[in-house]
């Protein structure tokens, strides 16, 4: 059976769409959020997949810390290793991103 043949019985927590998620994040080998390898991970809840006759079950994980907070600081890291403007503190860009990690950060408190 396709991947478009996929019956979904069970909606996805967290407003995730169960067909949109990759074998490796219903398998738990990545976030089901947003896609990276996970190292530490939280559960999420469940998705029910029916293919045929059969249905299956997958426990979905999460990054841990939170998603937005390890991407936000991904981006402002990643940004700041190649700027010549951040080594000086002129960066709107850089700025930019750690406001956003900074955000990020309190939300997840």
């Amino acid at each position: 059976m396709k991947r478009d043949q996929l019956v979904i019985t069970a909606p996805g927590p967290a407003g995730i769409d169960p067909a949109a998620l990759t074998r490796e994040q219903l398998l738990g080998w990545r976030c089901a959020l947003c896609g990276t390898l996970l190292a530490g991970d939280r559960p999420l809840g469940t998705v029910t997949i029916g293919q045929g006759p059969t249905l299956t079950t997958y426990p979905l994980w999460a990054c841990d810390p939170n998603c937005a907070t390890e991407n936000a600081w991904r981006a402002a890291i990643g940004h700041a290793a190649g700027c010549e403007a951040c080594r000086t503190g002129e960066c709107a860009t850089g700025q930019r991103l750690l406001d956003a990690y900074s955000t990020a950060f309190r939300g997840e408190r």
